[in-house]
């Protein structure tokens, strides 16, 4: 009989140590999978609006991160456009400004996706969009170098634009 009973303690606190230890946080399982994980972590983690927040939740507002990055990325292209007078940085700014275009653009018709549940569509749409932000980095290959704001901007992007591919496995 005290075999039985050492037993069913050993059990139920087996259990109770494999539920707690198992359970996890949302934020960090998804946060886990991205190839930036700082980006994610400070977008999920910052956000008020992420506290217990399921999927479908945290979509939404990376979504609308993804869109305020974009735009303050095409701001800060215009801005540097307008500031420059060397012809190798207009012209590399002219193409930046039309590649965060095309990704904001991209992540405009994401909230709709969303709200259809259309997850093949907003993973084809991420899939598009993150490689705008890249292509802008590539014309900086050779000098003059990109602006740190420039490439702090295009990490952002590329990183909650990631986010989105990971949280839609989730959806």
């Amino acid at each position: 009989m005290a075999h039985s009973y050492n037993f069913a303690i050993f059990m139920i606190l087996s259990i109770s140590f494999t539920l707690t230890s198992v359970k996890g946080d949302l934020i960090d399982e998804i946060c886990s999978k991205t190839d930036v994980k700082k980006v994610c972590y400070y977008a999920l983690r910052e956000d008020p609006r992420s506290k217990g927040a399921k999927p479908e939740g945290l979509m939404a507002i990376v979504i609308d991160l993804s869109q305020k990055n974009a735009t303050f990325a095409c701001n800060l292209v215009s801005t540097l456009l307008k500031g420059t007078t060397d012809p190798k940085l207009k012209s590399r700014y002219t193409l930046c400004l039309g590649n965060y275009n095309k990704a904001s653009d991209i992540v405009a018709k994401m909230p709709d996706l969303l709200k259809s549940k259309d997850y093949y569509g907003l993973s084809a749409n991420a899939s598009a969009a993150i490689r705008e932000p890249s292509t802008c980095d590539n014309n900086f290959i050779e000098p003059p170098v990109e602006v740190p704001k420039l490439r702090e901007a295009s990490d952002n992007l590329r990183g909650l634009i990631d986010v989105i591919l990971v949280l839609v496995g989730f959806l």
